[in-house]
């Protein structure tokens, strides 16, 4: 099958982990340049809502906003962040087009609430604790999961991230 058959087509799992890791890297080392620039402004010190106030509040603020900012941009301009150029995908509405700002806040804000629960879930799971807890921890790691796992099973080969907020990852030329 040559590529351009494949345009369009669903973007599997494996090629949207891949295309995950590559903007986590990203978005990484976007959040070391942020806190390496107001470094100055705290002495070198920890920011830290605890020690630095309501700076460090705006310090977490001013993160989100950057990694929504590479996100939502990229959504938005072409469908298509670094890891999905690399691993030639592309985000788009189940009708072709592209995302617009609402579309990408709504995507975005699912996609760090499953993040958010799901590094939660692994965090309690890695303390000891109960049975009943381990298995409360194991659930909210599971949303991830099930999150990640409806690929498979969806015709259209969306997740329910996908699914909830209208879009689809495809193949790109």
């Amino acid at each position: 099958m040559d590529e351009e058959s494949t345009t369009g087509a669903p973007a599997g799992l494996i090629r949207r982990l891949a295309a995950l890791l590559y903007d986590l890297l990203l978005v990484v080392a976007l959040a070391f340049v942020a806190t390496f620039a107001m470094l100055p402004l705290t002495h070198g010190e920890a920011i830290l809502p605890s020690t630095q106030g309501a700076f460090g509040y705006a310090y977490h603020a001013a993160l989100l906003l950057i990694v929504f900012a590479y996100f939502g941009g990229s959504w938005t301009r072409s469908g298509q962040t670094l890891g999905l150029k690399a691993w030639r995908s592309r985000l788009e509405t189940i009708d072709g087009r592209l995302v617009t700002w609402a579309g990408a806040a709504a995507r975005f804000a699912l996609g760090a609430a499953i993040v958010g629960i799901s590094l939660l879930g692994a965090w309690y799971l890695a303390r000891p604790g109960s049975a009943l807890g381990h298995a409360g921890a194991a659930a909210m790691l599971g949303v991830a999961v099930v999150n990640c796992g409806w690929i498979l099973f969806d015709a259209a080969g969306r997740s329910l991230q996908d699914v909830a907020c209208g879009t689809r990852v495809v193949r790109a030329s």
